[in-house]
């Protein structure tokens, strides 16, 4: 029986065997090096071909790919070519990134143009939702604001930062398991808002499904069409255009950071007495203790 199809990847294996051939590779026999060469530079087209095509192709005996396979880890051909189709998926991204910036100048003129256009995408979100987002912060006694992964976690942070100073208790968790604790604890007086860059995050799925389970309010900081806007009960969205630069921080939390600062000022605009004495006595107390300086910002 021939491997004639290409086998189709699974996510079930997770290790990286583009990674394990890269570091085996000083210790391979010639013929090994000829077949690691064949999977790092053509990933696709090895996948595709039978052993007996891979054999024509490489000139290398059967025997010898199948002892191949399991140098590098693998049950046998058909593993190893599941586990390089999972590594394509990824890599080819890191392979075929677009050209990068030149000089320095490309470099600052892109981010820029970048940046700018996230956060023209985040004034796409209606005034009726706005207004529905504002009516549930200034009615919360206390706001959990959760954030899963890189970026997403230090958003739910700056949530806070942006917050406690308009008088709102804001509870950041950026840690899986106390973000379901917590949503199992609250009920329908309760405010969570889930920050995430990508919309699907399991953890922040699971603990929004419980936090609804025990009626609390959920809202999403997120891209459009994706789970967690589905799943909220007030959805914001942010944009998420890519530009194929895996160079490149990406724009899209300069879109999230524009959507706490909207709501924010929003929130501040409509309790303006309350927070300008709130304001008024942090900086009293900020610059008692440092030297009076002109150029520093109003407002931090």
């Amino acid at each position: 029986m021939t491997d004639l199809q290409p086998p189709q990847a699974t996510k079930g294996d997770k290790r990286d065997i583009f990674a394990r051939i890269h570091d085996l590779m000083p210790s391979f026999s010639r013929s090994q090096k000829v077949i690691a060469t064949a999977i790092l530079s053509y990933p696709r087209l090895f996948a595709e071909k039978s052993i007996e095509e891979l054999g024509q192709w490489l000139n290398i005996s059967a025997p010898t790919i199948t002892r191949f396979c399991r140098t590098v880890g693998c049950e046998g051909l058909r593993d190893l070519k599941l586990k390089v189709m999972g590594g394509t998926e990824i890599g080819l991204r890191y392979a075929n990134s677009v050209p990068p910036p030149s000089t320095v100048h490309e470099v600052r003129e892109q981010l820029a143009m970048r940046a700018q256009r996230a956060i023209v995408g985040g004034t796409r979100v209606s005034d009726e939702v706005l207004e529905k987002a504002v009516d549930r912060i200034a009615a919360a006694k206390v706001i959990y604001a959760f954030g899963s992964g890189g970026v997403s976690s230090w958003l739910a942070e700056e949530f806070q930062n942006r917050f406690f100073r308009l008088g709102k208790h804001v509870i950041p968790c950026r840690d899986g398991i106390m973000q379901t604790m917590f949503a199992s604890s609250l009920g329908k007086d309760s405010l969570i808002i889930f920050c995430s860059l990508g919309g699907s995050n399991t953890a922040l799925l699971d603990a929004m499904n419980i936090a609804q389970e025990y009626k609390a309010f959920c809202m999403a900081i997120c891209p459009a069409g994706t789970p967690l806007a589905a799943g909220a009960d007030l959805h914001l969205p942010v944009e998420t255009y890519e530009y194929g630069d895996v160079l490149c921080p990406t724009p899209v939390r300069y879109s999230m950071l524009f959507m706490i600062d909207l709501l924010a000022y929003a929130c501040a605009v409509r309790s303006r007495d309350e927070v300008l004495e709130r304001l008024r006595r942090l900086k009293h107390q900020y610059v008692s203790n440092i030297e009076i300086d002109e150029m520093r910002p109003l407002a931090d």
